[in-house]
């Protein structure tokens, strides 16, 4: 009886997945679907993508020379698993992890729930595109740091002298961020008599800048205000249609300010046509007890509002940096999304490029920290750990 039942679900499991199969070679692209929706994104990139020669400095890669080439592998693409696969492969060569193609229905229920509350856009619930990442089988990935613990750590390292916060990621996994922030604040009115505390951001992809803004507003004594300007590929549609959905206030970007110009990437004059202000404030909570130093640990996984916080710390000697130099793209807002209409996918881009306060592109030069380390990587041990070794001796403690 028991191989029966075993028998009569391998038969059922194996009758669902030849239906799967079955609807995905039933509805398999055309060579012209596929290259449709190429030159689709190519043109997209093209008029609105806004690190194509920041790529070219830095990797050596001409993407878009490279459309021959691109448009062969997707002609020898065989399925539409294999065309989804060479597509993002493509993406991926003009190294932004803000530009990719979502290629997996996990990432896409993130986005649709992400923006569900505003109307950005308006195919999220199409039916094709639902249809399309329904089909798509799901691909499980290993994490290689899997084995260290990523939850937030607040802890001395040093009993009633040197404090610690490990941060690994700008959001909560334990609902709201406000709990995270009451947490972090308690412990950091337990400093007051530390002389250091090492703040832990290594392997921190970002989030939402709130996170970070909210602790560094508990560790500061005055209201502390922040310039910089995005500037945006305007005329492309996709992006103008972004940048109005969101009420962004544009200026020409030949209004920037000389010193900003001078020192900018040179082909933002010819290829960018608009700018926003990213003027900001961080609000003093005017009850900081601690007066030490403050350190703040980083690597090249730092990336998006993780990124913003290591320029801030940089910019307003906040914090002294201490590991390896960052992975880029900071101050920025959301990248844009525009989905392909052969196929369904959805391609996510960088809807912007980030300038600082003399003009600085922040993905080309990233975030370079005070002090060097060798080996950055983050252990479980405290007293293995290069970096907060570097911190503790930057103090004069023997640990």
């Amino acid at each position: 009886m028991k191989k029966k039942i075993v028998f009569s679900i391998v038969i059922s499991v194996f009758i669902i997945l030849l239906g799967n199969s079955t609807y995905s070679q039933k509805n398999q692209l055309s060579e012209e679907e596929k290259v449709d929706d190429f030159n689709y994104v190519y043109n997209v990139i093209k008029t609105g993508y806004p690190y194509l020669d920041v790529n070219k400095r830095l990797n050596n890669i001409d993407w878009l020379e490279n459309k021959d080439e691109y448009t062969k592998r997707i002609k020898s693409t065989k399925n539409d698993e294999e065309f989804i696969e060479e597509l993002s492969s493509i993406l991926s060569d003009l190294n932004n992890k803000h530009t990719e193609l979502i290629d997996n229905k996990k990432r896409y229920e993130l986005f649709k729930k992400s923006y569900s509350n505003n109307d950005w856009y308006d195919f999220l619930n199409d039916k094709k595109v639902v249809d399309r990442y329904d089909s798509i089988n799901p691909k499980i990935k290993m994490p290689n740091d899997i084995l260290v613990k990523k939850e937030l750590i607040l802890k001395d390292i040093v009993e009633g002298k040197i404090g610690y916060m490990y941060l690994p990621s700008m959001s909560s996994k334990n609902g709201p961020i406000d709990n995270d922030l009451k947490v972090i604040g308690d412990y950091i009115n337990t400093l007051e008599k530390h002389k250091a505390l090492i703040i832990d951001i290594r392997g921190n992809s970002g989030g939402s800048d709130s996170c970070w803004q909210g602790i560094v507003s508990k560790l500061i004594k005055n209201d502390v205000k922040i310039n910089g300007y995005r500037i945006y590929r305007n005329n492309n549609k996709i992006v103008k249609k972004y940048t109005n959905a969101r009420s962004i206030k544009l200026e020409p970007i030949n209004n920037l300010p000389q010193n900003v110009k001078e020192n900018a990437p040179k082909e933002i004059i010819k290829d960018f046509s608009s700018f926003e202000n990213t003027s900001y404030t961080i609000k003093s909570t005017k009850d900081l007890k601690f007066k030490g130093n403050i350190y703040l640990l980083v690597d090249k996984k730092i990336y998006s509002s993780s990124e913003s916080f290591a320029m801030f710390c940089k910019e307003t000697k906040f914090a002294t940096l201490v590991g390896e130099t960052t992975g880029g793209d900071g101050g920025c807002i959301d990248p844009v999304l525009f989905n392909l209409k052969s196929s369904g996918l959805i391609v996510r881009m960088a809807s912007c490029m980030y300038l600082n306060k003399n003009g600085i592109c922040d993905e080309e030069f990233k975030t370079i920290p005070e002090f060097k380390v060798k080996d950055c990587k983050r252990t479980a041990d405290f007293k293995d750990d290069s970096c907060i070794r570097k911190a503790l001796e930057l103090e004069n403690i023997n640990y």
